[in-house]
């Protein structure tokens, strides 16, 4: 291509460019242009909106995916012995602790009041794995637990409930499997601390001290086992795997048997969630058609001119289609500018509510400020389709006026 061509080109679409910009801001047809401007201020409130729900969502997956994941047994392994399982992972990038454990079902009684919970039980060489709940201690400590065989550790909601104080005695009733049948059995502790996760294992799991009674026993209780904590708990699939090809007579479980459908909801909510937004973007994006469809209709003689002028159909089209590309540029732009700012202040928005209505959005619930986390590749994903949408609702009036004919505009 020779450059006086590459002029003219640069030429024709800075026209264009100039054009649409003067249409935009300056067309004679009020309504058509109230209509354009509509449709900008509903791009961007939808994209604004769609950013913040998508980046919210995302911090109460990841809030969620921390609290659970840090406080429950990554991968259990039963039917065989801690040696062997140490055995098998002992070159494995990543594991944090192999120890014992001990997982059974129990009802709390405490003050003439029963709660169903969740027993489990470690040793001193499972502290690892009972880091966040260390973290979390509101009264006592995991020594206080590891030092006294009979110490139990409870959630700090389930203690205020039952009237709980650190040093109270607390039973754990039990179902022991004795072969030929059940029989309740009663598990005396002293309350040796509380947590707090902000999570539903506040209310339903206690922990206990593996070397209160033998392994035998324990057994009789639930299951008994060995436990893997992972550095990346999300790569636990991939270890159960390994473990099950290399010990075939063991039971392998990961987080994913207990938690997985929890996480696919939480997923399934969050898909469907930008569906619906995406919904809401799509209709301020094609009413797009009806703005420029009636800027077109409005211009008709000024484009049979154009085209009796020597403009060809290509130039036409970009001039249509380049409003279309500003008001999807900016608005998207605007739209993820608000929404992030929107997302990094939702907290302060929230209090500001509150002080006006006496309530709150999270009111009831294990959290108490929300969660943000902002993904780039959720951005570009509603950027990108945002401006895509915008794209295909302005090319059909664009494609309609560059097909229009001169002659019947001219005698319209």
């Amino acid at each position: 291509m020779s450059a006086s061509t590459v002029n003219r080109v640069n030429r024709s679409d800075s026209l264009a460019l100039y054009m649409a910009l003067r249409l935009l801001g300056h067309g004679e047809n009020k309504f058509a242009r109230f209509v354009t401007w509509v449709s900008f201020a509903g791009l961007a409130l939808g994209v604004m909106v769609l950013t913040v729900v998508v980046t919210v969502m995302n911090g109460f997956d990841s809030a969620l995916k921390d609290r659970l994941l840090s406080s429950i047994p990554h991968i259990t392994v039963q039917n065989v012995g801690l040696a062997e399982v140490e055995g098998a992972v002992k070159d494995t990038p990543g594991v944090l602790a192999v120890h014992p454990y001990f997982s059974g079902l129990g009802a709390l009684t405490a003050g003439g009041q029963v709660q169903p919970v969740g027993l489990y039980a470690s040793r001193a060489d499972g502290r690892k794995s009972l880091s966040n709940i260390s973290q979390a201690m509101r009264n006592g400590g995991l020594q206080a637990l590891f030092d006294n065989p009979g110490g139990l550790i409870v959630g700090a909601p389930l203690a205020r409930h039952l009237g709980l104080l650190p040093g109270d005695d607390v039973v754990v009733l039990g179902v022991a499997n004795q072969g030929e049948g059940v029989a309740p059995k009663l598990l005396r502790f002293t309350l040796a601390g509380t947590f707090e996760l902000g999570a539903e294992l506040d209310y339903s799991l206690v922990i206990g001290n593996l070397d209160r009674m033998p392994q035998a026993q324990w057994d009789q209780l639930g299951d008994v086992g060995v436990q893997i904590q992972l550095q990346e708990p999300l790569r636990a699939p991939l270890l159960v795997e390994q473990l099950r090809r290399n010990l075939p007579q063991a039971q392998v479980d990961s987080w994913n048997t207990t938690y997985g459908e929890l996480f696919q909801a939480v997923q399934l909510e969050k898909s469907m969630m930008f569906v619906l937004l995406v919904l809401v973007v799509a209709i301020a994006a094609f009413n797009i058609i009806a703005g420029q469809t009636m800027v077109v209709n409005d211009k008709r003689g000024n484009i049979a001119i154009l085209r009796t002028m020597g403009a060809k159909r290509s130039m036409i089209l970009r001039l249509f289609l380049l409003q279309g590309v500003c008001i999807s540029f900016v608005g998207t732009i605007i739209g993820l500018g608000l929404g992030l700012a929107c997302a990094s202040y939702i907290n302060e928005i929230l209090d500001v509510l509150q002080a006006l209505t006496g309530m709150h959005l999270l009111d009831g619930s294990f959290f108490v400020r929300v969660p943000v986390r902002i993904e780039a590749m959720d951005l570009v994903i509603i950027s990108t389709m945002s401006a895509g949408l915008c794209l295909l609702s302005a090319w059909m009036p664009a494609w309609r006026a560059a097909h229009l004919n001169p002659i019947d505009a001219l005698h319209a």
